[in-house]
């Protein structure tokens, strides 16, 4: 009798286990289904819209299913319910157990708390000789037209001399692939400039250069590229850029805006972890007459008229209430469009120049506008279906195109223009 129920016992107790097993599953499951069928009604707008803009993509271009089928699940990490919140909790338990990555080492933390791209292995890029032939073919075809070809890759935020971390980490250095493409850019003729040896320095140091939690670098610091980007066409090409009437610190107002700045680094991280910094804003104390244009999504096209304040420097951004939503990055042309045009009106005969850029320039175009009557602007990443930048200098003529690269965008991607070698006679 005994050995029965304490075989009875240990059935129940071996049955419960399981029984509570299966229990736990159920409730989870039904939390899935539960969260993801409110997640698709507080976003059914948002997901909708997705869904048949992946469908029409799907229909004019099938060959890139798997491409519009990435950016529909994109669209839907990016509508998840709560998602900063889950994000917050995560990081706040992070910093709690002092952990100096975050995200599987998708990021590290230094000893400043600046946080920088991490990576185990580095993929090695054979292609840095082709990027140069296309750079090289383009300048080839405009040299017809008297236009000069500079290119330019933007400073690292990681600087082996001052980047401290308290033990090893795989930190993502971009430098040997920078040399690489410089080096046969400059076998090859192209004009190349180097931001990554220009900081940090005295005047602005390691600290003051680079947010914390962002990529980029600080206003400061691309007023000083800026600098060295003017003086370098003054001095090659001739230009008589004015930078003594308008690039000289005393034409403008520095504005501290303290503990407003989070950077798309802090945004994947939150600010538990990565905290909130400071943002420095250089306004121009003169004014100008500037029109802009910029292309936003699905091709609509916007223009503004105004002074410089209003049109390529957002105020407005700094004061956003939800931190999550941009950066105060984007109080220069609001980081990143596409395509944009820059007209001087103040200044109409001035250089007409064209930037193959990324969002580490916005702020360098800002500066540069007073002393050019254009700007042409194309992001250097974007579809050639948006904009083919081949097409757009074949049928335009500048002074100057200058294509600025950040090191960790070095790809085929940033390279999308003189891919054939030029045919008989276009030279």
């Amino acid at each position: 009798m005994r050995q029965l129920l304490k075989k009875m016992k240990n059935n129940f107790i071996e049955n419960a286990y399981f029984i509570r097993k299966r229990l736990v599953c159920v409730i989870f499951i039904c939390f899935i289904i539960i969260f993801s069928a409110y997640n698709m009604y507080i976003n059914a707008d948002e997901i909708k819209e997705a869904f048949f803009e992946c469908v029409n993509d799907v229909r004019k271009d099938p060959e890139e299913l798997q491409e519009h089928i990435s950016s529909f699940e994109q669209e839907l990490e990016e509508n998840f319910a709560y998602k900063m919140q889950f994000i917050e909790c995560f990081g706040f338990v992070q910093k709690t157990l002092n952990k100096k990555e975050i995200s599987n080492f998708t990021y590290i933390k230094d000893n400043t708390g600046s946080l920088h791209y991490a990576s185990f292995y580095r993929d090695d890029d054979n292609n840095c000789f082709e990027y140069a032939m296309r750079v090289k073919r383009l300048k080839d075809y405009v040299s017809k037209y008297d236009t000069e070809v500079v290119f330019v890759v933007a400073p690292s935020k990681y600087v082996a001399s001052d980047s401290r971390f308290s033990k090893d980490m795989p930190v993502n250095d971009p430098q040997v692939l920078v040399d690489e493409t410089l080096f046969y850019m400059n076998r090859l003729g192209v004009d190349t400039i180097d931001l990554n040896l220009y900081f940090p320095n005295e005047e602005i140091p390691y600290e003051e250069a680079f947010f914390k939690t962002d990529h980029h670098w600080t206003a400061p610091a691309a007023f000083y590229a800026t600098e060295i980007l003017t003086d370098f066409l003054n001095e090659k090409y001739e230009y008589n850029l004015d930078c003594d009437k308008y690039l000289t610190k005393e034409n403008y107002r520095k504005e501290v805006y303290k503990q407003g700045m989070l950077g798309s680094m802090g945004r994947a991280t939150g600010f538990q972890y990565s905290g909130l910094e400071d943002m420095t804003v250089l306004y121009p104390k003169f004014q100008m007459e500037i029109e802009r244009t910029f292309i936003e999504r699905k091709e609509k096209s916007i223009t503004t008229k105004g002074d410089i304040i209003g049109t390529i420097i957002l105020p407005e951004k700094l004061i956003q209430e939800d931190i999550y939503s941009d950066s105060q990055y984007s109080v220069y042309l609001n980081s990143i469009y596409a395509y944009e045009q820059i007209k001087n009106l103040s200044n109409p005969n001035g250089k007409k120049i064209l930037m193959i850029r990324d969002s580490y320039f916005s702020p360098v175009i800002t500066f540069m506008t007073p002393m050019c009557g254009q700007i042409d602007a194309i992001w250097n990443l974007t579809e050639n279906h948006e904009i083919d930048i081949e097409q757009y200098i074949r049928e335009n003529q500048f002074d100057c195109i200058i294509i600025e690269v950040y090191p960790y965008n070095i790809g085929d991607s940033a390279f999308q223009f003189f891919m054939d070698d030029l045919v008989g006679g276009e030279e």
